[in-house]
């Protein structure tokens, strides 16, 4: 049976994995400099769909001032040893230009991959052994909002 099956458990880990930091689901969620003090955010599943998506989009930036993080799983290929493919989990993270700067020494975008870092950086998550950070860069996404992404590369059984 093709590993590429279990795709669909793997975004649900990813998921799951996000929506347990308060400090990522604040940063998203709140749109004021001072998220992080700001309330609990009691159910942070309302996030999914809306400011957190598995794939490599949002389906349509919002014309108001948010922020997202989406992700999916690129450049599966075999490794040297081919028992073992390898992967990257990829993450974006976009933030309007008007929700950048906040009450904090960081800038949003900063914070939100601070706590991406913290979930997946070297942690076992999915595949097999540690997830392995890959490198983070700027991208380009428009005229209103800036955009990063991180990288961790994972392996599996072939």
């Amino acid at each position: 049976m093709s590993r590429f099956r279990e795709l669909g458990s793997l975004r649900t880990k990813v998921l799951e994995k996000l929506i347990s930091s308060q400090e990522l689901c604040k940063a998203l969620q709140y749109d004021n400099s001072n998220y992080l003090n700001r309330e609990t955010i009691d159910d942070p599943s309302s996030l999914l769909f809306n400011k957190i998506y598995p794939y490599n989009h949002v389906p349509e930036l919002s014309s108001d001032a948010s922020s997202y993080v989406t992700f999916s799983f690129k450049e599966y290929r075999p490794t040297d040893n081919l028992k073992f493919k390898s992967a990257l989990l990829h993450f974006q993270v976009l933030v309007h230009k008007d929700l950048i700067r906040t009450d904090y020494e960081n800038l949003r975008y900063d914070d939100i991959i601070a706590a991406i870092d913290e979930l997946f950086n070297d942690e076992r998550i999915l595949g097999i052994g540690k997830l392995e950070f890959y490198r983070m860069d700027e991208m380009f996404v428009n005229t209103n909002y800036v955009g990063y992404y991180l990288q961790y590369k994972l392996y599996e059984f072939k």
